[in-house]
């Protein structure tokens, strides 16, 4: 019989988040967004919690277009939260 490797159940955290007064049709305001979300919502702090994890963000094809446009923009800044390396686009 073959062996399988079983995953350990663990709980899935879950965080809803508010209303984002922004306008996600620009790269300037899908910065905002993106700011709002990862910064002021879920409080992450942009010299540590951006380190050693990929966030995985999902929307539509102008949403990834714009996410991808951010990152080229920025691939050049020296601070890791700044270059956007560390959120890729499902």
């Amino acid at each position: 019989m073959p062996e399988i490797d079983i995953l350990l159940s663990a709980k899935t955290m879950h965080v809803n988040l508010g209303p984002i007064m922004e306008s996600e049709a620009s790269i300037n305001g899908n910065y905002r967004v993106l700011e709002t979300i990862f910064l002021e919502q879920l409080q992450l702090n942009r010299d540590n919690d951006f380190q050693d994890r990929l966030y995985l963000a999902y929307g539509d094809q102008k949403t990834a277009k714009l996410i991808h446009a951010c990152k080229r923009e920025r691939a050049e800044a020296a601070l890791l939260y700044n270059s956007y390396r560390w959120i890729s686009v499902a």
